[in-house]
């Protein structure tokens, strides 16, 4: 294997696990930057290192079933998760969620803590599971691919405009 192919695995695994764990194991709490990552890996993707749509399939894949994984334990853990969670981002999260109703699925992903919260939130406060893992998926796929897309032009342009 070489080096070229070796950067192509780890990017497209490890901006998976990265994600995956962002909503899955409230991981995004502690280290934000979700949205940075999927921008970075869009400008890899522009250099030819990384293909752009098994990149954005990764991410988003990963992306859904850490929200779905969070939606889970969200039910099952539910009340503890109150007692775990800073208050203040718990109230801004759950006046985020109040306000937007289903909306705020599709704007998570948006929003840094509110995207790590949401899953876990939605879950604890039952919503029923169909609607959630559809409305969630979607959200994720669109999320994803457009920091993808934006990360690849814009490094594009960069790359166009320092070569003259």
């Amino acid at each position: 294997m070489n080096v070229i192919e070796l950067a192509r695995q780890a990017s497209l695994a490890g901006g998976a696990l990265l994600l995956f764990l962002e909503t899955a194991a409230l991981f995004g709490l502690f280290v934000p930057g979700g949205d940075s990552l999927v921008l970075a890996l869009g400008a890899l993707a522009s250099t030819g290192t990384v293909e752009p749509l098994p990149l954005w399939l990764a991410l988003a894949a990963a992306t859904t079933l850490g929200q779905w994984a969070g939606y889970f334990w969200g039910r099952k853990l539910g009340p503890g998760l109150e007692r775990r969670v800073d208050p203040d981002r718990l109230r801004r999260a759950r006046r985020f969620l109040g306000r937007f109703g289903a909306w705020a699925v599709l704007l998570a992903p948006w929003l840094p803590v509110v995207r790590t919260l949401t899953p876990f939130l939605m879950g604890a406060a039952r919503l029923p599971a169909p609607a959630y893992l559809l409305v969630s998926a979607l959200a994720a796929w669109i999320w994803t691919g457009s920091l993808t897309a934006v990360g690849y032009l814009a490094a594009a342009w960069v790359l166009r405009f320092l070569a003259g």
